[in-house]
């Protein structure tokens, strides 16, 4: 009997030690938890707090974002990174145990038409498309997504700096190796040719449009041509 009693006692101890342990290890798990903090360095256009956390749900694993003894830092930006529409990620943990995601959203400079639609940024690196009732950006035609837009993006960074065209610009292409521009205002194609002597060209184009303004608005022209050094080459063809 007492022997069956002394197990029963051992058995009970075992548990309770068990429970301890397990109590004690899940404390521990909870002050080393962390809280997640999302910081956008500029207001963000294409994403939000809930979006990121929703990606961040999807991307890593749950336990390495909570547990700071299991944090891996350079993983979790790693994968950051691989969201298109972030173009730098910046991640620390607080001494009050926040895990802090910094992050920069890529400024859209204009859109892609392409095999679908992008954004592209001034780098030329294209993210996905979202509609914005308030903002119109100018599109670049492209047959294929995979080509390079860094060209591109210098060239319409420049010309989107003049108040003018910054308002005109519609569209643009290229054909031949030409960058081709369309305007809100003006019927006729613009050929602007490769992308250089941009100040000489912009003039020209401007001195054109105030001309056709105030003397020649009964002519249709199809296409203007400014590649040309100290003029600009008018068709009606």
């Amino acid at each position: 009997m007492n022997f069956n009693r002394s197990i029963f006692y051992l058995f009970l101890n075992i548990l309770i030690l068990v429970g301890l342990i397990c109590f004690s290890s899940y404390r521990y798990r909870q002050q080393k938890k962390v809280k997640v903090k999302v910081e956008f360095t500029k207001k963000p256009l294409l994403l939000n707090d809930s979006l990121v956390n929703k990606l961040l749900t999807q991307k890593l694993e749950a336990r390495s974002i909570l547990n700071e003894d299991s944090l891996d830092l350079n993983m979790l930006e790693y994968q950051l990174k691989t969201v298109p529409e972030l173009e730098k990620v910046e991640i620390f943990v607080t001494p009050k145990r926040e895990l802090v995601f910094e992050l920069t959203e890529r400024k859209p400079l204009f859109k892609v038409i392409a095999d679908r639609l992008f954004y592209s940024d001034i780098n030329g690196v294209l993210f996905p498309y979202k509609k914005f009732d308030s903002i119109n950006f100018p599109q670049f035609v492209s047959s294929s997504s995979s080509h390079s837009l860094d060209t591109t993006a210098i060239l319409i960074d420049k010309l989107y700096k003049d108040s003018f065209l910054s308002r005109e610009i519609k569209s643009m292409y290229k054909q031949n190796n030409q960058y081709i521009i369309d305007l809100k205002s003006y019927n006729f194609h613009v050929i602007l040719g490769k992308p250089n002597n941009l100040k000489e060209k912009i003039k020209k184009l401007k001195v054109f449009c105030a001309y056709k303004n105030s003397q020649d608005s009964t002519k249709k022209y199809k296409k203007i041509n400014l590649s040309y050094n100290n003029q600009v080459v008018a068709s009606t063809q």
